[in-house]
């Protein structure tokens, strides 16, 4: 995982979530094996760029936490992009590091409910 010191790479992976990137907090209905619906949590992020060799090194920056993907051109006009995607508990581990340096107010706010949400869950449960 990433030195908790290294405050440029922290604040380097925060403007590119606040610039490129996604955070998606859902509620879904899913099924067990026996076919009984319950609700899940799914949070989950993703930041794409044209630039593989800087969404790369970002993945490496974080311990290469996360899967990466590449995305094929929709059409010639376009360049192939690398997206990297992250969720769950190593998604509330790097919102809990770059919140701070983020500037995009919604993303702030999707990131803190995140990790709101979380910590609630974790306290309640013990």
């Amino acid at each position: 995982m990433i030195k908790l010191f290294d405050l440029t790479k922290l604040a380097y992976c925060a403007s590119f979530m606040d610039g490129e990137g996604y955070i998606e907090w859902t509620v879904r209905e899913k099924k067990n094996g026996m076919g009984k619906k319950h609700l899940t949590h799914v949070y989950r992020m993703e930041i794409c760029n044209t630039d593989i060799d800087l969404i790369q090194s970002l993945h490496d920056d974080f311990g290469q936490q996360g899967s990466l993907f590449k995305v094929k051109p929709r059409t010639e006009k376009h360049q192939p992009q690398l997206r990297w995607g992250m969720s769950h508990r190593k998604l509330y581990r790097l919102l809990k590091l770059i919140t701070p340096f983020m500037r995009e107010k919604r993303k702030i706010n999707k990131a803190k409910e995140i990790i709101k949400w979380v910590e609630n869950r974790h306290t309640t449960t013990k």
